[in-house]
């Protein structure tokens, strides 16, 4: 049987050995002897349950060569789509992968994703009745994700909304609730004043997951109503003319955003309790742990190991990877940080850059002289570091440091699996200097080096990408590969 192959830079092909298993060999057109080295490392025997995973996923395309595009499945419905967030993943997608591995390995009952984001892997471990553990940098993303987690307390949720606009709307105070560099350049006076009025309203609601609720609202809010385009996730000012003609409502918009929301939680309430997962007061019956923190670090260890781990890195196309916190930045400004984490406070707001700094690859320093002892594992890491030769420095400090940062996630993610935990990474190659890196094949070999097996791989286009196809310095990717690993 043979994967789709739609990606015009890679060829995916499958066979068999008696001795070997099937085997998967990845080609990649742009580093074909690096990919042949992590091939040969990852190959061996496959067991039942990989053949298994692979027998699901090969019928799922054979129907539709087009399958894993999700071209016309990529809808963000109930809690999905509450709020927007940078380079969310597919949830049907994430959906069909998890289902794959889980009815092939009935020992799958706690999902972890370290890199957690707007909660896509969450609902979806929640919509199959899974245990789910989940960390990011940002304290965005932990607000998104522990206001998907629930309880839902949708009646309160209903009445809340109802008194914040009420409030707001006869607040004649005139207090600035947020106070930061920039102020004024990012929100005109009229917004400062309904902005302030909506989160002081907020800030009387006495239930603490209506509160994160509301305030994901204001983030959206915020996020509409601010100077800054909508157009792209870094910060960019609007055009002095299109600011002088422009006219935002932030009550209303929170208003309209905030019954939205309530609509959608209710319809998420309602299909979990239909399913059995939600108990008699809302809360969900498995076990959901959101922690605010850096990949990095090693979780302390657990009375249990995770089963399955799901994740996408940040390995977007600009500096460092996909601007989060940029794009946090702002409506972070307006939210009570205590209701996210207690570890949330102002340092994480210092600059625009301070989270993005925190992230994969977003601190430079020792760089490439740490990225070192991760040369003789990685022959790809090798060659795209060497292609970057003659280049101004700080474009190979950008490999080096997302490499080295992914490497140590690696080291902490797996001490928090359990032996022959399967392991589902979607990742794409970013260009640097002009030339694409090849992160995936840079991931599997790093994997590789573990002892962890490549059980297989599928490509997709990306066909709805929000960022632009080309960008001051070369093409962006469209394309990113599904890894299916199992640990050792």
């Amino acid at each position: 049987m043979r994967l789709p192959n739609r990606c015009p830079s890679f060829q995916i092909s499958a066979g068999s050995a008696p001795e070997e298993g099937r085997r998967l060999k990845v080609c990649d057109t742009v580093n074909l002897d690096g990919c042949r080295a992590a091939d040969e490392r990852l190959t061996g025997e496959h067991s039942p349950t990989d053949e298994e995973i692979i027998r699901h996923l090969e019928q799922l395309s054979e129907a539709d060569e087009d399958y894993w595009t999700f071209r016309r499945r990529a809808a963000r419905r109930q809690a999905h789509g509450l709020t927007q967030y940078p380079a969310m993943m597919v949830p049907a997608m994430q959906a069909e992968l998890i289902r794959a591995v889980a009815d092939a390995d009935g020992g799958v009952a706690r999902v972890f994703d370290p890199f957690t984001g707007s909660g896509t892997t969450l609902v979806e471990c929640m919509r199959l009745g899974l245990n789910f553990a989940g960390q990011d940098v940002n304290p965005l993303a932990v607000l998104l994700c522990r206001t998907k987690a629930g309880p839902f307390h949708t009646t309160k949720l209903a009445n809340a909304v109802e008194q914040v606009v009420r409030r707001a709307g006869t607040d004649r105070g005139k207090n600035v609730e947020s106070d930061f560099p920039g102020l004024e350049k990012w929100f005109c006076p009229a917004v400062i004043a309904e902005l302030s009025r909506i989160r002081r309203a907020i800030r009387k609601v006495d239930h603490t997951w209506c509160r994160r609720v509301l305030w994901t609202g204001l983030a959206e809010t915020v996020r509409l109503t601010s100077n800054s385009r909508t157009s792209t996730f870094k910060l960019h000012i609007r055009d002095a003319d299109e600011l002088r003609s422009r006219e935002v409502h932030p009550l209303a918009t929170f208003a309209a955003i905030a019954s939205t929301m309530t609509d959608r939680l209710k319809q998420e309430a309602t299909a979990l309790r239909a399913s059995g997962y939600l108990s008699r007061n809302g809360s969900y019956r498995g076990d959901i742990s959101i922690r605010l923190g850096d990949s990095t670090e090693v979780i302390p260890p657990a009375r249990f190991r995770y089963d399955l781990l799901v994740t996408s890195p940040p390995y977007g196309d600009n500096t460092s990877t996909v601007p989060y916190g940029q794009y946090s930045y702002l409506p972070l400004q307006w939210i009570d940080l205590h209701d996210i984490d207690k570890k949330a406070d102002v340092r994480y707001l210092s600059s625009t850059c301070e989270i993005d700094t925190r992230s994969l690859g977003g601190s430079k320093r020792n760089a490439l002289q740490d990225v070192q002892k991760l040369l003789p594992r990685s022959s790809s890491l090798q060659q795209a570091l060497r292609r970057l030769n003659g280049f101004p420095s700080d474009r190979a400090k950008r490999v080096a440091a997302f490499c080295r940062d992914l490497d140590a996630s690696l080291t902490a993610a797996l001490s928090a699996l359990r032996p022959s935990a399967y392991m589902i990474w979607t990742i794409g190659n970013r260009r640097v200097g002009g030339h694409p890196v090849p992160t995936d094949a840079i991931l599997q070999e790093l994997l590789a080096a573990r002892g962890v097996h490549l059980v297989t791989r599928i490509e997709r286009t990306i066909p709805n990408k929000r960022m632009a196809t080309r960008n001051a310095i070369a093409k962006t990717m469209r394309h990113e590969a599904i890894l299916v690993f199992r640990k050792a």
